[in-house]
């Protein structure tokens, strides 16, 4: 197997000579490439990524080619060649694709901040990898560098259905749901409805919770696609409202009947902007008959301030921790 390194950066070029070795040669055809017969083309990688700084991957180009290529073939694969950066994203991709997870789901009750009765459970997906539990937000970041950002999305209401139990009773689940492309999966989330019907829940148990962070193609036309999930008797949350204009203007575009303020407004209080943003947010909903939930409530203090600010419903350590909970 043949690697053709080539950079236009003469410093880098010497760099690469002297990292390489004696198993560098210099081509006569363009002399800022060099080539390098390994038998190992994934070890390889990992040494020059690490012989070559991570600011200054993008000047130089990696090729593969097989060791009988012409000089012409050379050339072609050296002036199409990625990046050095591009390829450390490749690796990571297949890395975070081939990691062997295990899967759980974790619920966290939501209840009236009126008198703490459960209103219904989040869904919460986690993973294991050993003995590291990773959590949401880092689950997103993998899948989306490895390209299975659907897959996750799907997985994650499909186990959260899995695991329902008799003690959801009556009770709303909320289930995330995601735009990977900038657009629904309307598909996707039907069969969610179709699984939740078939164990008995009925559709308007389900809260469907996106959020701004899902970076939408078109706003009026992700509006469009809530509505005709709507249309299947499901009800729609907004998360980490509050967090700027962005978040707001997804709340009134997509009509929601819940809206979700975020952990760090919540953390904020009794600051006035905190206040000022939660009556806002409050007002905003319940002129539209929709309800309010305080995400991340860690202290009595916080609840009391939210119950004055007539907040309908909270979530948090205060009223229970995400756990694993028996189906069936």
């Amino acid at each position: 197997m043949l690697v053709l390194v080539g950079s236009a950066r003469t410093d880098l070029v010497k760099r690469l000579v002297r990292n390489l070795g004696a198993a560098a040669q210099a081509i006569d055809l363009r002399s800022d490439v060099l080539w390098v017969e390994v038998a190992d083309g994934r070890a390889f990688l990992s040494r020059l990524l690490d012989d070559v700084p991570a600011a200054q991957r993008s000047a130089v180009r990696v090729a593969f080619a097989g060791p009988a290529s012409s000089p012409e073939e050379l050339v072609r694969e050296a002036l199409m060649a990625p990046t050095l950066d591009m390829v450390a994203d490749r690796l990571e991709q297949e890395e975070l694709a081939s990691e062997p997870l295990d899967y759980e789901i974790r619920y966290q009750p939501i209840v009236r901040l009126s008198n703490r009765s459960i209103v219904g459970f989040e869904a919460l997906l986690r993973a294991r990898l050993g003995a590291e539990i990773i959590g949401a937000e880092d689950l997103i970041t993998r899948a989306t560098k490895g390209g299975w950002l659907s897959e996750l999305d799907q997985l994650g209401r499909q186990l959260a259905i899995r695991g329902v139990g008799p003690w959801l009773g009556a009770g709303l689940l909320f289930l995330n749901i995601m735009a990977p492309d900038g657009t629904f999966d309307l598909s996707a989330a039907r069969r969610t409805i179709r699984h939740a019907e078939d164990i008995g829940l009925e559709p308007d148990q389900l809260v469907f919770e996106t959020a701004e962070r899902n970076r939408y193609v078109d706003l009026d036309l992700a509006a469009a696609q809530l509505t005709k999930l709507r249309g299947s008797g499901v009800r729609l949350a907004i998360d980490d409202v509050g967090d700027g204009y962005s978040s707001l203007k997804v709340a009134t575009s997509f009509k929601p009947d819940v809206l979700k303020l975020s952990g760090d407004l919540i953390a904020a209080l009794p600051s006035s902007e905190a206040v000022a943003i939660i009556k806002a947010v409050v007002d905003l909903a319940h002129r539209t008959g929709a309800w309010v939930v305080a995400e991340s409530v860690e202290t009595e203090e916080q609840a009391r301030v939210l119950r004055t600010l007539e907040v309908d419903w909270g979530q948090g350590n205060l009223f229970g921790a995400p756990e694993t909970r028996e189906a069936g």
